[in-house]
C-alpha cells in the first residue's frame, strides 16, 4: 500500500502504544482527526505534524508554498490559528544554496503572514533522502476553544468548498504535463494549472473561526488522503454519527472531471488538497455558504450529520449506498503514468 498507513493497522499497532497518558492531553491521536489538543491552563494548545512535502515539478517556490499550507490547513481545523513552527530539513545532498533559499524564503514570508515563528528545528543534507519527502513540520497554535471532527453533531449540515480531487488533478498535470495537454486540451490543461493556489483550506478556515467555532461551525476536515468520501467516512467515526451526503450535490469541476476520465481515477476518491468539509448547524448553514461565496470561494451543502443507526451513507439515483474508506487513487496514477512512460 502506498500512501498512509490503513486505519487497521493505526489502530493495531499504534493507538495503543503511545507512552504514558497525561491528563493534559484531551485529544490524542485519532482516527480521522487532523489536530492534537493539549490543555495549558484556561488555553488549548492544537499541534499537527506531516512530512515536509517538496515536488520539484511544482518548481521550488510553488511547491514550499503548497508543503506549508498542507500543514497550516490541518492546523486550522481545530478552530485555533497557527502561532509556532518546529521544522526539520532532511535535504537531499544535490539540492543547491540557491533552491535552498527559494523553499526556505517562502516558508518565511509565510510565516510572517501568518503570524506564525520558527521557533526550532533542524537542517541537513543525507545520502539516501530524495524528493519529496525532505522533512517534517510541527505547526503550534494556542486558543480559547477548540473543535474536532468529534464534535460534529446530529442535525449539522454539511458543507464542502471547491472541487473534489483538486489535489490529485493538479499534481497529475504537473507530473504528466506532456501527455495532459495532449489528451484533454490546452485550456482544460490550463485551467487546472491556474488552481495551483486553491490547494489551501486556511481562507475557509479563518472564515469558520470569525463566524463562530462550537456555537455554529462544529467541525473542519479536509478532504485529503482517500479524497472526499473517505474524509466524510472520518467525520462519520470520528464523531460516533451517521451521515447522508448527496452525490448531485458534490462539486466537480469540469476540467477536473476530464482529468480524472483520462487516468481512470474516481474524483471522490482521490487527495483534494484545498477541499474543506464542514459540519455547521443546520440554521447557520445557508448563511455561511454566503460568506464563503462573498470572499471567492465556492461551496455547497452536501449533506447532513445524521443517527449513528443509519450508517455512512451516500445517496446516488434515489438509492443510499455504504461508504467505506479505500485507498487514495492517486498513487496508482502516478505509478502507472511512470511505468507506461509518460511524459
Amino acid at each position: 500500500m502506498i500512501g498512509k498507513i490503513s486505519r487497521k493497522f493505526f489502530e493495531e499497532n499504534i493507538i495503543n502504544k503511545i507512552g504514558s497518558l497525561r491528563n493534559e492531553v484531551v485529544v490524542p491521536p485519532r482516527n480521522g482527526v487532523d489536530v492534537g489538543i493539549v490543555r495549558i491552563g484556561n488555553k488549548y494548545m492544537a499541534i499537527t505534524t506531516d512530512p515536509l512535502y517538496i515536488d520539484p515539478a511544482f518548481g521550488f517556490k510553488k511547491a514550499a508554498w503548497f508543503a506549508f499550507h498542507i500543514l497550516a490547513s490541518d492546523l486550522y481545523t481545530s478552530g485555533i490559528r497557527a502561532d509556532y513552527m518546529s521544522i526539520d530539513l532532511n535535504l537531499p545532498k544535490h539540492i543547491t544554496d540557491e533552491q535552498f533559499k527559494e523553499i526556505w524564503d517562502v516558508i518565511h514570508n509565510e510565516c510572517i503572514k501568518y503570524n506564525m515563528e520558527v521557533v526550532t528545528g533542524h537542517t541537513a543534507r543525507y545520502a539516501g533522502t530524495e524528493f519529496p519527502m525532505v522533512g517534517g513540520v510541527t505547526l503550534m497554535g494556542i486558543g480559547d476553544r477548540y473543535i474536532t471532527t468529534e464534535n460534529a453533531h446530529v442535525g449539522d449540515a454539511i458543507i464542502m468548498t471547491k472541487s473534489s480531487a483538486l489535489e490529485a488533478s493538479i499534481v497529475l498535470a504537473y507530473t504528466f504535463p506532456e501527455y495532459v495537454r495532449k489528451n484533454i486540451g490546452e485550456q482544460y490543461f490550463k485551467s487546472i494549472l491556474d488552481k495551483f493556489y486553491t490547494m489551501t483550506c486556511v481562507r475557509e478556515e479563518q472564515l469558520a473561526i470569525d463566524y463562530g467555532i462550537s456555537t455554529k461551525i462544529t467541525s473542519m476536515h479536509d478532504a485529503t488522503e482517500g479524497g472526499l468520501l473517505n474524509s466524510v467516512y472520518e467525520i462519520g467515526i470520528a464523531s460516533g454519527n451517521g451521515i447522508l451526503i448527496d452525490f448531485d450535490k458534490i462539486t466537480v469541476d469540469s476540467d477536473i472531471a476530464k482529468l480524472c476520465s483520462l487516468f481512470n481515477i474516481d474524483p471522490l476518491r482521490s487527495i483534494s488538497e484545498g477541499t474543506l468539509l464542514i459540519t455547521v448547524k443546520h440554521e447557520y448553514a445557508q448563511e455561511f455558504t454566503e460568506i464563503l461565496e462573498r470572499s471567492g470561494i465556492k461551496s455547497s451543502i452536501i449533506g447532513e450529520v445524521t443517527d449513528n443507526s443509519l450508517g455512512i451513507k451516500i445517496r446516488e439515483d434515489g438509492k443510499e449506498h455504504e461508504i467505506e474508506p479505500q485507498d487514495d487513487q492517486l498513487w496508482n496514477a502516478i505509478s502507472g503514468g511512470i511505468e507506461k512512460g509518460l511524459k
